[in-house]
């Protein structure tokens, strides 16, 4: 019984965690696209019908619409103007801030510059952890050290959401060949997806 439950469970996790972000997704397309909304009273008054699964497919196109905006000049200045706006609402900016970084951590992973994935000794001596090197000066922090300091984030298992930021100095890092993609996923599968390649054992 319990080997099977924990292949159900095993099988059940991805699958539930897949879901559950693509219902994420849905509902916010279905919020902006839906039946309820001004597209749908445009259908309507146009082909006299609301197709159902278009809100799915106009939230594709508007990811898309903005990916391709972004990608481009012009898109790109806007968008620097609109985030330097946001940063500087106190609460906002915050929020904003979270969001942008974790962001480019999940999704820009593989263009990271080597070397963003590290080794620290933590909790104690001899025992090694990855982390995210998010500032390779953090300048603010050394100033009141009076050494020059990196700002290192450690992520906790199985949910790398949450965990601890440390301040250390460089020569306590231990730089690694692995990507930010690979480094989530080995601190997502507890350590059991290890990179067979290269020299990126850990413990931790």
């Amino acid at each position: 019984m319990r080997g099977t439950f924990l292949a159900g469970l095993v099988a059940l996790l991805p699958l539930g965690l897949t879901a559950f972000v693509l219902w994420l997704l849905y509902r916010w397309a279905y919020g902006l696209f839906g039946p309820h909304t001004a597209l749908a009273s445009l259908m309507r008054r146009t082909i006299g019908i609301y197709i159902p699964g278009t809100e799915i497919i106009a939230g594709l196109l508007v990811i898309l619409l903005v990916g391709i905006v972004a990608r481009h000049w012009l898109g790109k200045t806007i968008l620097s103007a609109v985030e330097r706006a946001l940063l500087r609402v106190p609460f906002i900016r915050k929020l904003y801030w979270t969001g942008r970084q974790l962001a480019r951590y999940l999704f820009q992973g593989n263009k990271a510059p080597a070397g963003r994935v590290v080794l620290v000794e933590f909790p104690g001596p001899g025992s090694y952890v990855l982390g995210m090197l998010t500032a390779d000066e953090a300048k603010s922090v050394g100033q009141s050290l009076g050494q020059e300091v990196s700002a290192v984030y450690i992520p906790t298992a199985p949910n790398p959401l949450t965990g601890w930021v440390l301040f250390l100095p460089k020569e306590r890092l231990i730089p690694t060949n692995l990507t930010m993609d690979e480094g989530l996923t080995l601190v997502l599968s507890g350590g059991l997806l290890v990179k067979e390649e290269g020299n990126a054992d850990s413990s931790g």
